[in-house]
């Protein structure tokens, strides 16, 4: 044996018998692929709730890669509160080969200064994807140099294929759903095919990242998210799923759904699941199978997910109950059937009430959005929404600020009007964007905070949600009295 082997032996001998991590003992080695979720210092969500969930898309990601034998570590500064001398330690610390950062429109600022810290400390390739850089890509391209190439849409194999590319020194015009430089020009290949089976794709490499990291407010109990669908046949004019995922909803079987949750109990350790889709309860046929099977195979988790009140009824309901969920998050978006009918949402206010009707008799939580300052707004209907939600008796409201995402029909109407939107940094749900024909940013900003209060200030509603909920009440109220 060559004394460096004997060494490398010796040394992981002793770490095994002194139960010590080997990595604090070797050298850390190069890695093919850093993918960056960057830091949020912002967010009230995570400062306040303290929500802070895994980024689903670049565990995706990373497996795939994982799956074709490349190295690759995640680095998720918002979780871990890591700061830009963090990345710039880290980068050189493991020579990554490409780096991925993914963007978020209200992150976009915080995406492009991790490329930033990145080219600092290095000269290689920089890849930002996720929906802010879907569809802004030429913007950021054309202003920001640190970014060499975007990926457009669904990540999973295009970043594959263009590692594979850069690794090879072949041809990046191949790539399908890659944007990059060339010659002083911005190229831009054919939109590469949505994925259609989503079974094929492996599960996301939650192992890249400290389970502990992740929770919903000071829950003593760390979460995983889910995702069992892709794609959307809704026209929300204010929702950019369709734009993003395509209009025609992918589903991954109930098998393969319950096999990855029950790899997630074996592996992890975790039997509190948030899945993430866009609306689960698009195929209430697939919602029913999942929960039966979820039921005969005695799966013992707690799980919550968002669902649309034409898309739900009281047998469905009941039935999820039984096999576990416990928390609905429903986008009730106005009290007015009016604004529901500008924004092309497709529900009616009796179905609205009828659901959440259920979901409180049986006991099951729900958390009912709102939108307020959406086209069409008034002080008025603004008011009779936050009469509304307290009406149907939701377990919790989140009163956010209509925002016009890049995507939507709602963002190109504004731009159509001669609005400027840039400052993304206000993209956040809290910061009105938009004034209505009727009300102005300040008076959006006031009617957001007062619904608030008037919905969650109700004597008889603090203490049964207290006697119910217990601390995580306390931090809901943390957001609602800061400024």
């Amino acid at each position: 044996m060559r004394r460096r082997e004997w060494v490398y032996s010796e040394i992981l001998l002793q770490s095994l018998h002194l139960n010590t991590n080997i990595e604090t003992i070797l050298p850390l080695m190069a890695v093919d692929v850093l993918l960056i979720n960057p830091p949020d210092q912002k967010s009230k969500y995570k400062k306040y709730l303290n929500i802070r969930i895994p980024p689903l898309g670049i565990l995706y990601i990373a497996a795939v890669l994982e799956q074709n034998g490349i190295s690759v570590e995640v680095m998720d500064c918002a979780a871990d509160d890591s700061v830009y001398r963090d990345i710039e330690e880290k980068i050189a610390e493991r020579e990554p080969f490409l780096i991925g950062i993914t963007a978020t429109t209200p992150l976009i600022d915080e995406a492009l200064l991790s490329a930033e810290a990145v080219r600092r400390v290095s000269k290689s390739s920089i890849v930002l994807g996720g929906p802010h850089a879907t569809f802004m890509y030429n913007d950021i391209l054309r202003e920001n140099s640190a970014i060499d190439l975007i990926i457009k849409g669904e990540g999973e194999y295009t970043f594959l294929e263009l590692y594979q590319a850069l690794k090879n020194g072949t041809d990046l015009s191949m790539v399908q759903g890659l944007v990059f430089r060339s010659g002083g020009e911005i190229i831009e290949n054919g939109d590469r095919p949505r994925i259609q089976d989503l079974n094929a794709l492996p599960y996301p490499a939650r192992h890249l990242l400290p389970k502990e990291n992740y929770r919903i407010f000071d829950v003593n109990m760390p979460i995983a998210t889910m995702i069992c669908s892709r794609g959307c046949p809704m026209q929300c004019s204010f929702c950019a799923s369709s734009a993003l995922h395509g209009k025609k909803i992918r589903k991954r079987s109930p098998r393969n759904v319950v096999d990855e949750i029950r790899h997630i109990q074996e592996t992890l350790g975790i039997s509190m699941i948030a899945f993430m889709d866009d609306t689960f309860t698009l195929m209430p046929g697939w919602v029913q199978e999942f929960c039966k099977l979820l039921i005969e195979e005695s799966l013992d988790i707690e799980w919550g997910c968002t669902a649309r009140v034409d898309r739900i009824d009281s047998d469905l309901i009941r039935l999820m109950k039984k096999a576990g969920c416990e928390t609905l998050f429903i986008g009730v978006e106005s009290g007015e059937q009016d604004i529901l009918d500008i924004v092309r949402k497709g529900t009616r206010i009796e179905q609205i009430r009828t659901v959440f009707d259920t979901a409180y008799d049986i006991g099951m939580r729900t958390i009912a959005s709102i939108a307020i300052g959406l086209p069409g707004e008034t002080k008025e209907t603004a008011k009779k929404s936050v009469s509304f939600v307290k009406s149907i008796r939701a377990s919790y409201a989140l009163f956010s600020v209509a925002t016009p995402y890049p995507g939507t029909e709602y963002y190109r109407d504004v731009l159509e009007s001669g609005e400027f939107l840039e400052d993304w940094s206000r993209f956040d749900l809290f910061s009105p964007i938009v004034e209505t024909m009727s009300l102005t940013l300040d008076e959006i900003r006031n009617l957001q905070r007062r619904a608030y209060r008037e919905f969650y200030l109700r004597p008889i509603y603090i203490l049964r949600t207290l006697a119910k909920e217990g601390r995580p009440f306390f931090h809901t109220m943390k957001v609602l009295i800061s400024p």
